[in-house]
């Protein structure tokens, strides 16, 4: 009767993590909808919505059923926060009424709470792995649809890029060669056809790792990556026989790599308008409201503009605590996987993105108090 239970448990487990996890192949088929079937791309948004919602819904009937006061008190407690923040700032309303009941309450506090729920901790790590391949697979349809000339790319990706991360950090750690060859071709598509933000954090992944571990092959990797610098003119030449016009190489190969793309004329604005709000901020969204509806891409400044000088500072500094003790926590077998959620929740959102719509914030979030759970020997019952 037990083993039943336990079978059903890993089964809620497994399509909580996977509802939770698959937002980044959803992104890479949404491209391949506009890539090779040339569909709108406001159609595609819908047919993503739908793909996100039914899962998710799904996830999120399971995991009320574990744990249903757990997500009233949340919910309460959110909804009572976007009001406020309404009646408070009502230039916001309109951010409030679209991000805040489109993204922030359906997906992203949702993916953290769902992932709270989950039995066992081991089945995440076993759902990224899932959700990286088919990630993957799809990432390669897209690119041979490319070189066979089915359409063509006139710029960079962001979202193409970070959906590409998520398997490049799971696929390197698996200890199979066959994962670590797809992570490093998602790698070099990034670079090519992508964002310079996704591939840093790779880089910065990998030479942790092989630094902490010690990997014997550390310095291969270094030298071939010193050769691909020393190689980049030739290999901008070949891309640009392909089709390729890969704004990272480019940047690099002009040592002009930390190019802001304009940020700081953004962050000079809501600077300058935060200046006059300093004690209350500009409430929730309020980068949207002063911005015409863009983000400040940065997660520090999106803070004080939400929340002002000090409520934001203090935030800033439970948010730290909070990361130094789940990651003391997972210490047990768990910190490498800590580690990719902590590169991808929180590292984009320096530079792009909003933490009040970005789904792997909350998936670092859940994880983080799975393995403070099992660090202090909390279990649930099944």
């Amino acid at each position: 009767m037990r083993d039943k239970a336990k079978r059903q448990s890993d089964t809620a487990d497994y399509i909580i993590c996977v509802a939770v996890l698959i937002q980044s192949a959803l992104v890479i088929f949404q491209h391949i909808l506009m890539g090779i079937f040339h569909i709108d791309p406001e159609e595609t948004t819908v047919y993503r919505v739908v793909m996100t919602a039914i899962p998710m819904t799904i996830a999120i009937i399971l995991a009320v059923l574990r744990k249903p006061i757990l997500f009233i008190i949340t919910y309460l407690i959110a909804l009572s926060i976007l009001l406020f923040h309404a009646v408070i700032f009502p230039s916001n309303l309109e951010y409030i009424l679209d991000e805040g009941f489109r993204f922030l309450l359906p997906l992203v506090l949702s993916s953290a709470l769902c992932l709270i729920t989950v039995r066992d901790i081991s089945i995440v790590e076993k759902s990224a792995e899932i959700v990286s391949w088919i990630t993957a697979l799809f990432v390669f349809i897209y690119v041979f649809a490319f070189l066979r000339g089915r359409f063509s790319i006139d710029s960079y990706s962001m979202g193409f890029s970070y959906g590409c991360l998520f398997p490049m950090l799971i696929l390197y750690t698996r200890g199979r060669m066959l994962s670590k060859v797809v992570s490093i071709i998602l790698f070099f598509i990034v670079l090519s056809i992508g964002s310079r933000g996704a591939a840093f954090v790779f880089v910065f992944f990998v030479a942790f790792d092989m630094f902490r571990s010690h990997n014997r092959f550390r310095w291969v990797a270094f030298a071939a990556g010193m050769l691909l610098v020393l190689l980049l003119p030739e290999v901008i030449s070949f891309l640009g026989t392909l089709g390729i016009n890969s704004r990272t190489l480019f940047l690099l190969n002009e040592g002009n790599i930390y190019y802001t793309s304009g940020r700081e004329e953004i962050y000079a604005q809501t600077i300058t308008v935060l200046k006059d709000n300093l004690y209350l901020g500009l409430g929730l969204f309020g980068d949207r409201a002063i911005l015409g509806g863009a983000y400040c891409h940065n997660l520090f400044l999106e803070i004080f503009v939400d929340y002002g000088f000090f409520l934001g500072t203090l935030i800033i500094l439970l948010g730290i605590i909070a990361l130094v003790v789940s990651y003391r926590a997972s210490s047990s077998g768990y910190r490498t996987m800590w580690m990719i959620f902590a590169l991808s929740g929180i590292f984009p959102l320096m530079a792009t993105s909003s933490y009040l719509i970005y789904n792997p914030l909350a998936i670092l979030i859940g994880y983080s108090v799975l393995v403070c759970k099992r660090h202090n020997n909390i279990s649930d019952n099944l």
